[in-house]
């Protein structure tokens, strides 16, 4: 049996094919799945592109694989569960498979499947924690009503900044001509239309992180930005930490802790918790799941 692990984040939609031993043969990449961004349909569709493009460079047939899917968006809503649970369906027909969110599978993956706190922070921002069999969660309500932490959030921090130096609340510095650069615009209103004009504004605001993260080697209000967020997101392991007794395993998923001003606030705001990094990758989460859900059926 050949098993299909899916990542479904909030920029891109990761594939790779595993081999019963768990050796990965393949990977690919296509842009979000996320049902908030391109729908019920459009994330069924981007699912079934991928693994019909890992069975074909194989040539495998549906029988011959398993899969297992982390899909951002697969929450608590009930409404948007059976929803995208049918347009899958529609589109997987004749595939066997298990759906989850993509939160689960990395903690599968970073845990090997044990107890603990799960942290992701990338376009946004979710915790889960695996305590006596159950999962609970913490955050992940979105970036219109939440994902504090995230790099939306952060994006959304920087142009906040840019806009107060705009006004003169702030003076200009480089965040403002790097702003000023990064939209092309030559004067400084001009950034409404381009904030409306945006196509995905989610993952282009998100986009800003890696702007702020740069601008922050020398910026010290950046610095700050960064600080925040990771205290924010370090904010949601505490909330699931009263869950347990004793010292907790957290470990951490997402380009946010690619920044040393974020993940250092994070580690610093977090105590009795042993802070590792991920065992392994959410997709390899995703194949655990998905051979561990094959054995059971």
């Amino acid at each position: 049996m050949y098993y299909i692990g899916i990542d479904g984040g909030g920029t891109k939609t990761a594939f790779a094919l595993f081999d019963e031993n768990g050796i990965c043969l393949e990977q690919l990449s296509l842009p979000t799945a996320h049902v908030l961004q391109v729908g019920f349909d459009g994330c069924a569709t981007c699912l079934k592109q991928g693994i019909e493009t890992l069975i074909a460079n194989h040539q495998l047939l549906k029988k011959d694989v398993f899969i297992g899917m982390g899909i951002a968006g697969y929450g608590n809503d009930e409404r948007i569960r059976h929803h995208l649970e049918q347009a899958i369906g529609e589109q997987l027909m004749g595939y066997h498979y298990v759906l989850t969110n993509d939160v689960h599978i990395a903690l599968i993956g970073a845990l090997e499947g044990q107890e603990g706190i799960m942290v992701i922070a990338g376009t946004g921002t979710i915790a889960l924690a695996m305590v006596h069999g159950q999962m609970i969660r913490c955050g992940g309500w979105g970036y219109q009503l939440g994902d504090e932490g995230s790099g939306y959030w952060i994006g959304k921090q920087l142009l906040k900044y840019f806009t107060y130096q705009v006004d003169g609340r702030y003076p200009k510095d480089e965040v403002y001509l790097t702003i000023m650069t990064y939209f092309d615009i030559t004067q400084p209103y001009q950034i409404i239309s381009k904030i409306s004009q945006l196509k995905n504004e989610r993952t282009d605001i998100a986009a800003l992180a890696k702007v702020c993260a740069s601008l922050a080697k020398e910026h010290v209000y950046c610095q700050h930005i960064l600080r925040e967020a990771g205290r924010h997101s370090a904010q949601l392991v505490k909330t699931l930490q009263t869950h347990f007794d004793g010292i907790v395993k957290v470990s951490y998923y997402g380009g946010m802790f690619q920044n040393h001003f974020f993940k250092e606030a994070f580690t610093s705001a977090l105590s009795n918790c042993e802070v590792i990094a991920p065992k392994h990758h959410a997709l390899f989460g995703a194949y655990q799941l998905a051979k561990n859900s094959y054995k059971k059926s």
